[in-house]
């Protein structure tokens, strides 16, 4: 197709939002001004498939839900919905796959002889210029929709509104994903470490109120192809920047895939020293170039949050090279001064590179022939948040206009985030700022680690580690006492001391080579028993409780009976077996079992246990181990440091 003959006209200044005074008249105006001018006057180029990369290379897409657009309203979707519009992946089929309303799509799809056209309104991740679209039709061969044209929308200047706390983290704010919204479900974008932005939307909220928008052409109405991918560029792209888009099909049927590219509308902060994002999508950064895409795109690395899985991450194919490495070139939204580098792992467990190399290169360096080291080799652990202080002597040099991402040698990585101010020097971060502050995941400390399952305790469950102490249901060898005033169950625990004469045969036997001679030898001291109390507290808030470490006493038994118990609440044991090459802890004999309050437990000697546990309120126990002073003799611990090294956790090895 030929290139109509004009552009659309549009007239609001750049700089429309980056102040709380905008002035609504004039936008009213602009708006006004671009409605009057018609779709037919719209000139741009219809591109082949193989030219879609390199004609959008320099822009980003404003819609796709990673970067948070999101469908507010839809004409119908009887079919498919069209949220699917917006999907990050390509899509995919299922042929003979069928719902109750029919076959299964992905994409939108909408029922069969419907009005002149139907219509679904797309509220932007951030609002922007907009330069061209890809419409894609894969799958639907007899029901794609055969003519699509795009409108857009700017909301209006407004009173101030906050941003949200993932926003000042990032320095950026966008539409709705970004986590601001006014009270009409929506905002605009903003790059600030400051908890305000100067534009807030006023849009509808209900399909009615859609309807009566005085929408703005930017594509007029073209022609699809089914099961095909079409390129549609803007002789120009627009001047204006624009909040929502409006996508119609004419007169009905369906469409994959929606992308819209364009520049993010830049909004910095008024205050040049405040600290901010300067790698994020929302400050304009954009990915320039990249050595290796293959399980997903490095433009994932600016998007805001920490994601949802690998999928919203940059990860490159295994390299079986020596010395290779991966990289990706980010163009910030602003040249700055960097004074704190985050780098994220979210998701990736198995898979991240060993360490990670960030070189900077200041505007005049067009050529990145002079780079300057801002990361070095840094070591990065598995889905994690690593956060890196920038010297002040590199912060304080010339500013940094684009950043080299290195993985070495390769692996995935979810975020690369770059805080920094455009003058120095910078301004203090607040103190409340998430700026530099973990936002941990819920499996962030427990996500490689073993996991166990605590199983109530019984007598015959616990035989191999010790005896359960609690008043037995039924007992042929009980015996009144106390004039008939009280039961007694007798030997319902085996007390031992492996270092006293007074072992029985069968004990030294079952202890091995860790028991004692009969008679204490000289250069042993002799235990005694320690009757104390132990208080204690239910650990940190959290679902599952880390084992670090294990302990035993060799020589002796250790009981711990609550005191008060009434069965309310209770405590948590975890044992495990000999490994036999070493006598370490076996791992994969860990148990755990939980103990009510009117229950109490006795160790055997030389067991494997862990401190005992507390799950609700504290509990105070009495126990008695017999002690001689001599501390690996009494008690001897074993931290799980290397096993929790190897699996790149420093919280221990299990969860129980």
């Amino acid at each position: 197709m030929s290139p109509a003959t004009t552009t659309i006209a549009t007239a609001l200044a750049s700089d429309v939002s980056s102040t709380a005074s905008s002035n609504v008249a004039a936008v009213k105006a602009a708006v006004a001004d671009a409605v009057a001018t018609p779709a037919s006057a719209i000139a741009y180029q219809t591109l082949e498939v193989a030219d879609l990369a390199t004609a959008f290379a320099d822009y980003v897409d404003l819609a796709v839900k990673t970067r948070g657009g999101k469908v507010l309203a839809t004409s119908d979707e009887w079919f498919a919905e069209s949220h699917n519009l917006l999907t990050a992946a390509a899509p995919i089929s299922r042929k003979g796959h069928f719902t109750p309303k029919g076959a299964w799509f992905d994409g939108w799809e909408t029922r069969r002889h419907g009005p002149e056209f139907d219509w679904c309104v797309i509220q932007l991740g951030y609002p922007g210029t907009v330069a061209g679209f890809e419409v894609d039709t894969a799958f639907f061969t007899g029901n794609h929709s055969p003519f699509v044209s795009v409108e857009g929308f700017v909301a209006r200047p407004s009173a101030t509104v906050a941003t949200g706390p993932e926003d000042v983290k990032n320095g950026t704010s966008g539409v709705a994903a970004n986590g601001t919204t006014s009270d009409q479900g929506s905002t605009v974008a903003v790059v600030s470490g400051a908890a305000a932005a100067p534009l807030a939307a006023v849009v509808p909220d209900t399909v009615e109120g859609w309807e009566q928008v005085q929408w703005i052409p930017i594509l007029p109405k073209v022609a699809l192809n089914p099961d095909s991918r079409h390129g549609f560029k803007l002789e120009v792209p627009t001047t204006q920047f624009f909040t929502h888009i409006r996508f119609r099909m004419f007169p009905d049927g369906g469409v994959a895939r929606l992308r819209v590219y364009g520049k993010v509308h830049q909004v910095l902060p008024e205050d040049k020293a405040d600290v901010f994002d300067l790698a994020a999508v929302g400050a304009g950064a954009r990915v320039e170039a990249f050595s290796d895409a293959h399980f997903g795109h490095p433009s994932n690395l600016l998007l805001p949050g920490r994601g949802h899985d690998m999928s919203d991450g940059w990860e490159t194919k295994r390299s079986r090279a020596p010395g290779h490495v991966d990289w990706s070139l980010i163009k910030l939204g602003v040249a700055g001064h960097p004074t704190l580098i985050e780098i994220d792992t979210a998701h990736y467990m198995g898979n991240p590179p060993k360490s990670v190399t960030l070189l900077g290169y200041s505007a005049e360096d067009t050529l990145q022939e002079k780079p300057i080291t801002l990361l070095s080799e840094a070591p990065v652990k598995p889905h994690r948040q690593h956060f890196f202080e920038i010297p002040t002597e590199i912060s304080s040099g010339p500013a940094i206009a684009s950043v080299k991402v290195v993985m070495i040698p390769d692996g995935g990585i979810k975020r690369v985030r770059v805080f920094g101010s455009q003058s120095w020097p910078a301004n203090a971060i607040p103190i409340h700022s998430p700026i530099g502050q973990r936002q941990p995941l819920p499996d962030e400390n427990t996500w490689n680690l073993l996991t166990i399952e605590a199983e109530p305790i019984t007598k015959e469950a616990f035989a191999p580690w010790g005896q359960v102490i609690e008043v037995p249901t039924y007992d042929p060898n009980s015996i009144k006492v106390n004039q008939g005033t009280a039961q007694k169950f007798s030997h319902i625990g085996h007390f031992s001391n492996l270092r006293s004469y007074a072992l029985n045969d069968e004990l030294i036997a079952a202890n091995g080579n860790k028991s004692l001679d009969k008679t204490c030898p000289s250069d042993h001291k002799p235990a005694t028993a320690n009757i104390a109390i132990f208080q204690c507290y239910k650990p940190v808030e959290t679902k599952d409780i880390g084992v670090r470490l294990l302990e035993r006493h060799a020589y002796s038994s250790q009981m711990f009976v609550p005191m008060g118990g009434d069965g309310n609440g209770g405590f948590v044991v975890v044992v495990a077996k000999d490994r036999t090459s070493d006598g370490n802890p076996d791992l994969s004999t860990l148990k755990a079992f939980t103990v009510a309050n009117s229950q109490g437990i006795n160790y055997k000697p030389n067991v494997w246990h862990h401190p005992m546990i507390v799950t609700g309120r504290p509990v105070t126990f009495l126990t008695i181990t017999h002690e001689s002073g001599v501390g690996r003799d009494d008690c001897e611990e074993y931290w799980f440091k290397k096993e929790a090294a190897a699996v790149g956790n420093q919280d221990g090895v299990a969860a129980v």
